[in-house]
């Protein structure tokens, strides 16, 4: 028999718990909410409960064992489920004040003894990978867009179906999304995964070069590919709004081939 830990076990506020309080700046997440980290009785109760002795029926050795192992594992899964929302609703608000006002050019990276040349070089100086630290920016421009429809505390995965909507197509598709996933019956987001479907919004491919979350591909910073006799406009800006200091480095080396390019041809190499 299997048990669940659900969300509201590891400290998700669901929706019907209503509004959160928004800070009044006009662009800003939620702040973060109290986290308790709470196992349903059942769980509790086997784990607690007495393995049989080894004279036991051999049936009922098994039976108490993998309900054992199943609920220590499930334990392990919300455990780690707890850490990852507890990191991105506590860590979130520093990321993204770190984000906005580039404060991370004021620190000297230890490696190089220079201050920091982009965002992601300081946030893996920081603890943070590049998956965790686009979730936490991309949180706040989800929130603004859904501010009107009261969503409470977002999750890492509400973000990572939603960011890449309101990132390829705009606000009010975003909040369609969130609409239809509510008159479905529940916003979590395997069900906001279904309305994005139900309405035909298609997301480009994303990749994250960190693989921190296989399978989050929302969160994923856009491909530029180069192929011959066609020129996708779009997708160049798409990923240069995704991230700029990759841009910059992209570009940079384009124009450096470049150069050698010309270069060899001048000396007819």
């Amino acid at each position: 028999m299997a048990l669940k830990v659900g969300a509201q076990d590891v400290g998700n506020r669901s929706t019907a718990q209503g509004p959160s309080k928004q800070p009044e700046k006009a662009s800003t997440a939620p702040a973060p909410d109290k986290l308790l980290f709470q196992l349903p009785q059942q769980i509790r109760t086997t784990l607690d409960a007495e393995l049989p002795d080894d004279s036991a029926d051999p049936a009922a050795i098994i039976q108490a064992c993998e309900l054992r192992i199943d609920a220590a594992l499930t334990v392990q899964k919300a455990i780690e489920h707890y850490g990852n929302e507890t990191l991105f609703r506590y860590a979130g608000p520093a990321v993204r004040l770190t984000y906005r006002t580039k404060s991370w050019q004021h620190k000297v990276d230890p490696e190089t003894g220079k201050p920091f040349r982009g965002f992601n070089p300081w946030c893996r100086h920081a603890g943070i990978s590049k998956s965790q630290s686009y979730r936490m920016v991309n949180e706040e421009p989800v929130a603004d867009a859904l501010r009107s429809l009261n969503p409470g505390q977002l999750t890492t995965k509400q973000v990572d179906v939603l960011a890449p909507v309101l990132r390829q197509h705009d606000a009010a598709r975003c909040r369609r999304v969130w609409e239809v996933a509510t008159k479905m019956g529940s916003t979590d987001h395997k069900t906001l995964l279904k309305a994005r479907d139900s309405l035909a919004l298609s997301v480009a491919e994303e990749q994250d070069e960190d693989g921190s979350e296989p399978g989050a591909a929302s969160d994923r910073v856009p491909v530029v590919r180069f192929q011959a006799g066609h020129y996708d406009r779009d997708s160049v800006r798409t990923a240069v709004r995704s991230d700029p200091e990759l841009a910059r480095i992209l570009a940079r080396d384009i124009l450096e081939e470049l150069k050698h390019l010309e270069g060899s041809e001048s000396t007819g190499a």
